[in-house]
């Protein structure tokens, strides 16, 4: 196609999209809509994610020796957790680091503990491990519990279960809403679009008749369609990005307590922004140009 021709076809997209411009508004409108609702719960997925990711890396997995564990069957411990794919890192607690710590706990009570120094230390060595996938952690613990001079393995099971439904569920519900979004969208614009067809049928009719192709007679169709699902994607970015940046520098600035230190689980807006941006752009290309290609299917039957 020559480039006079793809510009006088672009040209002509715009002219629809103007002269359509009631139904073209109500249609950004809906789009508009659509794409609030996705972006606010792909937003809120992504940091819920992130939340369960950063809990995640908080739970440890601690392995308690026996007092009388042999430095041998220590060594084995440390040996099989180095070697454990699914162990990312791990620090080995003495007797007498374990007491030291509780200590520090009690803060100026600690010299109460000062008595059980040495033989009286009632608390046992362990290793506290991070692990890379909560799905495999009930796996890796029974391995751990079955090792020589292992007592016991202290596990947050349960909160692990919750932070993988969570996981789950978002990504699942998140998936779900997307596509009859997306859907509600594409009919929305397809039927906007179908108005324009309908009222120029006779024209494309005999645009068919002298041999223009189905692409010269499509691609005005498809710029409409792709001038609505890009209006409607950068109102959608001013919005959201917005009030996005808002919301964490007001939870950064002044939140106080456990907000405060869900904070540190949230996505930066420095760094979600230009995703968002190139997310909502492609949804709205993608919507306008199925819309148009689908109003547009029967007409190009000649």
């Amino acid at each position: 196609m020559k480039l006079s021709n793809f510009t006088y076809l672009v040209k002509q997209g715009g002219s629809n999209f103007k002269e359509n411009r009631v139904m073209s508004i109500a249609s950004i409108g809906v789009v508009l809509s659509c794409l609030i609702i996705v972006g606010v719960c792909g937003l809120l997925a992504l940091n819920i994610n992130s939340f369960a990711k950063f809990l995640g890396d908080q739970n440890e997995v601690v392995v308690f020796l026996y007092d009388d564990a042999s430095q041998e069957q220590v060594d084995g411990v440390a040996n099989f957790i180095k070697s454990n794919n699914n162990i990312a890192s791990y620090d080995y607690i003495s007797k007498e680091d374990a007491l030291n710590e509780q200590m520090g706990y009690l803060g100026e009570y600690g010299d109460l503990l000062e008595s059980y120094r040495g033989e009286n230390n009632p608390l046992p060595a362990s290793f506290r491990c991070k692990v890379k996938d909560l799905n495999l952690i009930q796996s890796t613990s029974d391995q751990l519990a079955a090792l020589e001079g292992v007592e016991l393995i202290s596990t947050p099971t349960e909160l692990v279960g919750v932070l993988i439904t969570i996981k789950n569920a978002t990504y699942y519900g998140g998936i779900s809403i997307l596509a009859i979004l997306v859907f509600v969208s594409i009919v929305v614009i397809a039927n906007t679009i179908r108005l324009t067809v309908f009222a120029r049928r006779k024209e494309i009719n005999i645009m068919k008749f002298v041999g223009a192709t189905n692409g010269f007679i499509r691609l005005p169709f498809i710029v409409e369609g792709v001038i609505i699902g890009t209006i409607a994607a950068l109102t959608t970015f001013l919005i959201l990005s917005g009030g996005y940046y808002y919301l964490i520098q007001y939870i950064e600035t002044s939140a106080t307590g456990w907000i405060a230190t869900v904070s540190d689980a949230l996505i930066p807006y420095q760094v979600i922004w230009p995703y968002m941006l190139a997310v909502f752009l492609g949804f709205g290309w993608f919507i306008g140009t199925v819309g148009s290609a689908i109003s547009m299917r029967r007409h190009l039957k000649v």
